[in-house]
């Protein structure tokens, strides 16, 4: 059956998926982000008992490596102390419920691996605790809500917080614990303190950043939607194999080995554009791995003359390729995310305009009152459905229909119940239509019907339909009748009717025939 034009749907009017960002499915609802409480809410004590472990667990991994490594070099305290890195993470994801893990790993390593008191060990270790926690207090106070990779103040918020923040705390306790407990003389603080300082800053520089966004706590900058190329992939592994082959050697003297060596930051930024942050940063954390174990072993470019302190190149190194592939990701993540955004306004403004266009149109294409075709729209789309037909030897019908004695409602009962009538008409023409059918209103009281493909004979069961269901709306009492009548003409196309209004004029004729023969029938034009 035909309806009355429904509601207008804006949606319709674009392909799908094609709605504004704030309208689409799956824009919200997101899940928590592992630093908002949401995300720690409603997690088990199993949960956090396991997550304690595992950080305890990493710690001591963390800290028997780097100080059995180094320390058979004799450059301990480490010039990176890596358990600082994955401190700093803890802190990121768990806050204070991971607090035991981080102090009683530190407190195994320092008690059990580096021999230290376990008096002077619980000292040191409270520190290592609370400078994370500190930090990752203060980066979150700063963390823009896109993101610490994504905005160059999440970058700064970073630096101030996980890094510096966190390497003060731990070297302030560490240094003051040395003197306290372990014996430190005063002249001697200052050179420790600026060498935990370094330590513990270098430790979360390594890997924090890379193992961050591994573990889902800090999301990734967007890109371009690119995947790993074949020169993508092959820029990543060349550049690790040569910082592999550059710290495997012990090069000849006079080389500007050392400098040239940072030019390691070009395939950083390179990678860090084309792939993503978390793939550039992964190899920069492979890259200070190959490059510390390199320089303690005596081999690579700061093994020269030329370097004072090679451990403190190392350092240097992984500051400039992580400062610089941090700050650059952000500052285009930002041009970026802006690109986006004006995109997505541009896409929500067109949207916008279509949808308007379409309601406009519609609303100037239907009757305000009835929701049916108004006259200028009933007459282009009933000629382009006559065209059709003859075109393809299709009979065509057209009803005239007009409201008996309607003036008589409006007088006596009032516009407003006239109106009521015209609507509840309207309904029962539809219902009784099928959905190729087009009921129109082209006057007042009067309505026109095309039923495309329908025979004479057909068209006047239809109309006989049609009249029979209109004496089923009831008029108001002050009409002083009961129910509705209708006269209706009935016109078949035929070699006469040269357009729409040709047939129509012969369907007025009709009608006209019937109001004259006492209304309330349908008559055939001839």
């Amino acid at each position: 059956m035909s309806a009355i034009a429904p509601p207008f749907n804006p949606a319709a009017v674009l392909p799908a998926g094609w709605a504004p960002a704030s309208l689409a499915p799956g824009s919200r609802g997101r899940r928590p982000h592992p630093w908002s409480p949401a995300w720690c809410q409603g997690r088990s004590p199993l949960f956090w008992l396991g997550a304690n472990g595992a950080v305890l667990l990493g710690y001591l991994v963390l800290g028997w490596a780097v100080g059995r490594f180094f320390a058979a070099y004799g450059l301990f305290p480490s010039p990176i102390w890596l358990p600082a890195g994955l401190a700093a993470a803890a802190a990121m994801l768990g806050g204070w419920r991971l607090a035991p893990g981080i102090f009683l790993g530190s407190l195994v390593v320092n008690g059990s691996v580096l021999g230290s008191d376990w008096g002077l060990a619980a000292v040191v270790s409270l520190g290592n605790a609370l400078g994370p926690l500190a930090g990752a207090a203060l980066s979150r106070r700063f963390r823009p809500a896109p993101g610490l990779f994504t905005r160059f103040g999440g970058v700064v918020a970073f630096l101030a917080g996980l890094v510096l923040l966190h390497a003060l705390i731990t070297a302030s306790t560490g240094t003051l614990a040395l003197w306290w407990l372990g014996g430190a003389r005063p002249e001697e603080l200052p050179g420790l303190w600026s060498g935990w300082l370094l330590c513990d800053a270098g430790g979360t520089f390594y890997f924090t950043p890379s193992l961050a966004m591994w573990l889902g706590l800090e999301r990734t900058p967007p890109q371009r939607g690119r995947s790993w190329l074949v020169l993508d992939g092959a820029v990543w592994l060349a550049t690790a194999g040569l910082a592999a082959l550059v710290f495997s050697f012990r090069l000849p003297e006079g080389l500007p080995t050392a400098q040239m060596v940072f030019l390691l930051a070009v395939p950083l930024s390179w990678i860090a554009l084309r792939i993503s942050l978390r793939a550039a940063y992964t190899l920069l954390t492979l890259i200070c791995v190959i490059a510390s174990a390199g320089t303690v072993m005596g081999y690579g470019p700061f093994q020269s003359g030329a370097v004072a302190n090679p451990m403190q190149s190392v350092g240097l190194l992984i500051v400039l390729c992580a400062m610089n592939i941090l700050t650059l990701i952000a500052l285009v993540s930002e041009r970026r995310e802006a690109e986006a955004a004006l995109a997505e306004a541009n896409r929500t403004l067109e949207w916008r305009v279509a949808a308007r266009t379409e309601e406009l149109r519609r609303e100037a294409e239907t009757d305000s009152l009835t929701g049916l075709a108004n006259r200028r729209s009933f007459f282009h789309r009933a000629e382009a459905m006559l065209r059709r037909d003859r075109a393809v030897g299709q009979p065509f019908c057209l009803l005239a229909l007009d409201l008996d004695y309607f003036k008589a409602i409006n007088d006596s009962a009032g516009h407003a119940a006239g109106d009521a009538v015209l609507r509840a008409a309207a309904e029962r023409l539809v219902a009784q239509l099928r959905a190729q059918d087009l009921p129109g209103r082209i006057g007042g009281e009067e309505f026109a019907v095309a039923l495309p493909g329908t025979d004479l004979a057909e068209g006047a069961r239809v109309a006989e339909r049609l009249r029979a269901v209109l004496s089923t709306v009831p008029l108001p009492p002050a009409v002083g009748r009961a129910r509705l009548s209708a006269s209706l003409g009935i016109a078949s196309a035929g070699p006469q009717d040269q357009n729409l209004e040709d047939l129509l004029r012969r369907a007025d004729a009709a009608l006209y025939a019937a109001k004259r023969g006492g209304r309330d029938q349908a008559q055939e034009a001839v």
